[in-house]
């Protein structure tokens, strides 16, 4: 059985799901660069949220595969752009919203 790492991603200001939409597309190309082993898989997909009243969009990264520490730097790779698309295009996102990566 793999080992699997999870790590939710809250935008603050994402208005427009097709800004949710790029950037999960822009992440899957980062991770096709990166020529994994067949026996990591990465799932990226869009999430919605709420949290005291408060609700939006997000994005949530799992990344299956047999070593933990690759894992790690693979979900490393994958939040590094997300944080350079988020600032590139303006969406707020700070540590806060960005949820610890869980190994599971």
């Amino acid at each position: 059985m793999p080992n699997m790492g999870c790590r939710e991603v809250h935008f603050i200001n994402a208005t427009h799901p097709s800004q949710v939409d790029f950037l999960i597309d822009a992440v899957k190309r980062t991770v096709e660069e990166m020529k994994l082993p067949p026996d990591y898989d990465v799932r990226i997909y869009k999430n919605v949220y709420t949290c005291c009243g408060v609700g939006g969009l997000g994005l949530i990264v799992e990344v299956l595969g047999p070593e933990q520490q690759k894992i790690k730097e693979i979900d490393a790779r994958a939040v590094a752009k997300i944080m350079e698309f988020c600032e590139k295009e303006g969406l707020e996102i700070g540590h806060h919203t960005v949820g610890k990566h869980e190994s599971l």
